[in-house]
């Protein structure tokens, strides 16, 4: 934390040095390499990124690239924004929101109709709780409000053999619908590449086919492809992905995405110049154009947001707001590569980023941050100050919350429960909200309405009887109030607790066994049941510690969501049978009492045992394991 805050105080120091204006022009080149050189040093050193690609465009021209460090640090190779190819991950998407508006300037797709008509397979018609729900549309898939539950599994995959086409991975891992159309932000991978999906079956060519023709060939984006692995001729130019391990930087392997269409892309720095410039210029690309600039426009207007007082999203960007200024960006991640593409449209300007280290995930928002500060400074805004909560009221906002970007029917859901984050009021009466390592303060500036004392970024709580539900953030999605027995120290005592219980059973009946046969009353089959569902229970939870336990190395998860096959459905026979041993041992417990089976004391104690595995097959219930 410490060597953070030093690297975060050297980067304010850039940012207030030797700038006066707020607005770029060519003139700037030499200030925008300075600047860069300097954020860049820190980076390098802070986030152990051995290469960076970095450029800025401003009215329809590059206003300046460059290459930091090195795409292959074996090979001595340097990185050249024209050539070095980095994984762009989720920037892959705005080619297929690109190409989605594309079909629709054609009149091939509606926005607005059930994409079931596009499909050659079928999405449900009601939500996971059986109610009947309106058809998902484009306009829904495009603005991450299809109301589809995250899928962990087989977005990424090891091999080559593993990967699916693409219709057969959306089918076979279909998430559930958890809320109705419109209604909820998550942001859904599994959303995006059924819309590029789309677009292969009404075009009739395979999806990475149609960007070449329809995007990369008009943008002359020769150095980019979505194809996996790459094509021969790209292949050379190819930066390694890199993970710090033991004191020095790991080359990690090429890395797979089943979900292809949502973030397979592979690009150089000024091949994204490219693509910023022709949305920036809404369409138009030198003679070419891949949009009409009434589609353009249409594609970025605001299409949806949580509260009329936040950003929400255009049809594919993510709007943001900083320094007062409108921002169209998009964030894209693989294990070890990470980019940050953002548009400023207003000012016709723009900044591409890609890093290649595992560790650099932050490094991007930092780095546009600081560079907002230092060319497009606070306007002014006549903000009014942030107030802290009425005294008293404090217990109505603490709490765990979920984000609507998770799973809720399928055993990864279980992934939740440590991706929690924690709401409080601090002694001073503002709210506080610590997630992965980050702690943020906010003040309430309009009924509901709250400003992050730092940053100036805005959110909106949604209450229900006084009490906060849910807290919608500046971005694609948002945070719902967990229950109190799905928040990992309600889970933890559960188990633990039942561990216990289960570990002492054992024991007095093993001392049981070493009694003389004559002392030895009649409790066979509840003892047998017992036993059994002890086992079967410690054997799931080894099995779930060790799958956990198993961490790829270059993703920094479980590989079992990485295997067509993995852990979490091939272990799903063994809480059934849990499920039916608890059920056995209510009827001999029952059968016990009546019959007089045993001791008293072994009937108590099978009663608390049977009390135990009610409890935990209710707990693997509410964890969808059953």
């Amino acid at each position: 934390m410490v060597k953070r805050l030093g690297a975060m105080l050297v980067l304010m120091c850039l940012v207030l040095t030797c700038r006066g204006t707020a607005a770029l022009s060519p003139e700037d080149a030499g200030d925008l390499e300075a600047f860069f050189d300097g954020v860049f040093a820190i980076q390098q050193r802070q986030y152990k990124v051995p290469g960076i690609a970095v450029a800025v465009v401003k009215d329809g021209e590059v206003l300046f690239a460059k290459g930091y460090g090195h795409g292959d640090l074996e090979a001595g190779q340097a990185v050249d924004p024209a050539y070095t190819l980095f994984r762009a991950g989720s920037n892959t998407k705005v080619l297929v929101w690109t190409a989605v508006m594309q079909l629709v300037e054609a009149g091939e797709l509606d926005l607005h109709r059930d994409i079931n008509e596009y499909l050659d397979f079928q999405i449900p018609g009601q939500l996971h709780s059986g109610a009947q729900a309106p058809p998902i549309t484009l306009h829904h898939l495009l603005t991450h409000t299809a109301g589809f539950e995250e899928v962990i599994s087989e977005t990424f995959v090891l091999s080559e053999e593993d990967l699916r086409p693409l219709g057969e991975y959306l089918q076979v891992r279909m998430p559930a619908r958890v809320a109705l159309p419109g209604t909820m932000l998550a942001y859904s991978n599994y959303g995006s590449a059924l819309a590029g999906y789309i677009v292969e079956r009404v075009s009739g060519m395979p999806f990475y086919e149609y960007v070449e023709e329809h995007i990369f060939k008009p943008l002359g984006m020769e150095n980019s492809t979505l194809r996996q692995p790459l094509p021969a001729h790209l292949a050379p130019y190819l930066s390694q992905g890199y993970r710090w391990s033991a004191g020095r930087h790991v080359a990690g392997e090429f890395e797979l995405v089943q979900a292809y269409p949502a973030g397979s892309l592979t690009s150089s720095t000024l091949d994204m110049a490219k693509l910023m410039i022709a949305h920036l210029q809404l369409g138009a690309y030198g003679e070419e154009r891949i949009l009409e600039e009434e589609t353009a426009r249409l594609m970025q207007a605001q299409q949806y947001t949580n509260h009329p007082e936040l950003p929400g999203m255009a049809y594919g960007f993510i709007e943001n707001y900083i320094n007062g200024y409108r921002i169209l960006e998009q964030g894209g991640d693989t294990g070890l590569f990470h980019t940050g593409l953002f548009l400023i449209p207003e000012e016709q300007a723009g900044l591409y980023v890609a890093y290649n280290a595992l560790e650099a995930a932050p490094a991007r928002q930092d780095l546009f941050e600081a560079f907002m500060n230092r060319y497009f400074p606070e306007k002014a805004q006549g903000e009014i100050t942030p107030q802290p909560i009425a005294p008293g009221t404090g217990s109505n906002y603490a709490g765990n919350y979920h984000s609507t970007r998770s799973n809720f029917t399928k055993p990864e859901g279980i992934v939740r429960l440590f991706q929690a984050y924690r709401v409080d009021v601090d002694a001073e009466g503002y709210l506080v909200i610590s997630a992965f390592g980050r702690t943020s303060r906010y003040g309430e500036i309009a009924p509901g309405v709250f400003r992050n004392l730092e940053t100036g970024s805005k959110i909106a709580l949604t209450f229900r009887d006084g009490r906060v539900t849910a807290i919608h953030l500046p971005g694609p999605y948002s945070l719902i109030r967990a229950p109190w027995y799905q928040t990992l120290g309600a889970f933890g005592a559960l188990v633990g607790a039942a561990a216990l219980f289960m570990i002492f059973t054992l024991i007095v009946w093993l001392v049981q066994l070493g009694r003389p046969a004559r002392r030895k009353p009649r409790f066979t089959l509840p003892k047998l049941v017992g036993t059994l569902f002890i086992l079967g229970s410690f054997s799931l939870l080894f099995i779930l510690i060790g799958a956990a336990a198993d961490i790829h190395p270059d993703m920094q998860a479980p590989r079992m969501f990485f295997q067509p096959t993995g852990t979490l459905d091939t272990i799903s026979n063994l809480p059934r049978a849990l499920g039916i041993l608890a059920s056995t041992m209510v009827i001999l417990t029952l059968a016990a009492w009546f019959r007089s089976m045993g001791t008293a004391w072994m009937r108590v104690h099978f009663t608390l045992l049977t009390l135990c595995a009610t409890g935990v097959t209710w707990l693997m219930w509410s964890l969808n394991f059953l």
